[in-house]
């Protein structure tokens, strides 16, 4: 296996268990390098009810209910006082049940959203495959969202450039290239955002 792939980490989902475990450690010198460090890492949200519909404002007002409607009627820890941490080198599967955290952790440690309580540390280029093709901009061709899409991720002009070829043959969209994004099936979407971060090269994907 290449230098770069050994030091890649990747996330992958599954189904059906509820805990989230650590991979063993990979030792370099004695020391072990963790490429993801989760401590106690919990995330909370507000969860709000259906609330009674009014035709206007003023009616709502006088009610007093929109005040009371600000209010959220409680909170849910949709990740509580998770801990795990994953060495370079390794690929750690995270499962669970439907609701049970597993894209809410994914966004932590891609750094979309953060942690109510506890940290969360990355080591090196991260490129997440939660939300393919995000950024893409539908009235441009597929060519333009390329080069803007991995400048978002990090990458150098002259390193999309470079890989372009690769994106545009591993996407299967080398007919369609210079078509605008807005003309692509969900298929096609997919496959170019999907190319684009795999090209990264992250050192956690």
């Amino acid at each position: 296996m290449a230098p770069g792939a050994r030091r890649r980490v990747g996330i992958l989902l599954r189904a059906r268990l509820l805990r989230v475990r650590s991979a063993a450690g990979h030792v370099r010198g004695g020391s072990v390098t963790q490429a993801i460090d989760v401590s106690h890492v919990s995330k909370v949200y507000r969860r709000y009810a259906r609330r009674r519909q009014f035709a206007t404002l003023k009616s709502a007002l006088l009610s007093g209910s929109l005040i009371r409607d600000l209010a959220p009627d409680e909170t849910f820890a949709a990740l509580d006082d998770v801990t795990v941490s994953v060495p370079a080198g390794r690929t750690l599967g995270v499962v669970g049940r439907n609701g049970s955290g597993k894209s809410t952790l994914l966004k932590l440690v891609a750094g979309i959203t953060k942690p109510t309580r506890g940290t969360v540390r990355v080591q090196g280029r991260i490129s997440a495959l939660i939300e393919l093709g995000a950024g893409f901009h539908p009235e441009i061709s597929g060519r333009e969202n390329v080069f803007i899409n991995g400048i978002m991720l990090g990458l150098s002009k002259r390193e999309i450039a470079k890989r372009f070829d690769e994106i545009v043959d591993f996407a299967e969209l080398k007919d369609f290239i210079d078509a605008p994004v807005k003309t692509y099936s969900s298929g096609m979407y997919m496959r170019l955002g999907f190319a684009v971060a795999i090209n990264v090269d992250p050192d956690v994907l």
